[in-house]
């Protein structure tokens, strides 16, 4: 879950935490469309050297669910193929969102990293609070089916929580203000705030743009040093196409750029040049 662990803001192995009092309401979309497709590297430092770790992928479809339309989205992670032979990765996501309120209807995971491999599906229904696990599958044996998990209306998977971060108004956060996410992982719920840091300049391949730069809640796991302090830079922009981050692991440091970007629905007016 490392790969898109790291731009979607977390990865968990520890105690969760109890959900958010905050009322999260319904979202409009002005930030993305159909089409939009993402393309990350991944870079690790050890000791003193940078080396690509893998990719990362997003992509925008429209979907149908039960009769609804939706936007089905799309995540794919895999480490560089010099790097099968120690540790393989090739981790799949898709999470179908309602249109009108960005809220997650259904979520599905399936990764495959180094021996392990595990498969989970959840329904949401938020006028019940609930979400239902539908299977959840480790190592190939069942441990989970038709579970019902409370949640709130501050609640996100995985996937969603990345469209759902991109789509709140920037323009309105102050320096220190919180973004508040309950995220669906392993059946649990977990509590994220997203800190609002303000705005910086960042040079990339792709040229330098102007950002603003978040930091979100890190919970001690599996990659993550707890303590330290991830930081995202997202563009300062209609699109808030997020950039650039880096992150401390337990060993080691990570970070990722974008790649590429195909459709996006605005200008990419923060690109200086």
């Amino acid at each position: 879950m490392l790969l898109i662990g790291i731009l979607t803001l977390l990865t968990f192995d520890s105690i969760p935490l109890k959900a958010q009092s905050e009322q999260c309401s319904a979202m409009n979309n002005t930030t993305f469309q159909v089409g939009e497709a993402l393309k990350y590297k991944v870079y690790y430092n050890w000791t003193a050297l940078w080396v690509k770790a893998g990719e990362v992928s997003f992509d925008v479809q429209e979907g149908n669910l039960d009769g609804q339309s939706v936007y089905h989205m799309i995540g794919k992670g895999r480490t560089a193929r010099s790097y099968d032979w120690a540790y393989k990765v090739r981790d799949h996501y898709e999470s179908f969102i309602d249109p009108n309120s960005l809220k997650p209807l259904a979520f599905t995971r399936d990764i495959h990293e180094g021996g392990y491999k595990q498969r989970n599906k959840y329904r949401f229904f938020h006028n019940d609070s609930k979400a239902i696990v539908d299977y959840r599958y480790v190592q190939g044996k069942l441990k989970a089916e038709d579970k019902p998990i409370d949640i709130t209306g501050c609640t996100q998977d995985i996937l969603s929580a990345i469209y759902h971060f991109r789509s709140v108004n920037h323009q309105q956060l102050s320096v220190g203000e919180t973004i508040p996410v309950d995220l669906v992982v392993d059946n649990r719920i977990y509590n994220v705030k997203i800190e609002f840091l303000g705005r910086d300049t960042v040079k990339t391949k792709l040229g330098t743009f102007r950002c603003v730069k978040f930091s979100p809640t890190l919970i001690n796991g599996s990659y993550f040093k707890e303590g330290g302090e991830m930081v995202i830079w997202a563009t300062d922009d209609e699109n808030r196409l997020p950039i650039y981050m880096e992150s401390p692991l337990v060993v080691g440091k990570v970070k990722a750029y974008l790649k590429s970007y195909e459709n996006l629905r605005h200008d990419l007016t923060a690109k200086i040049d």
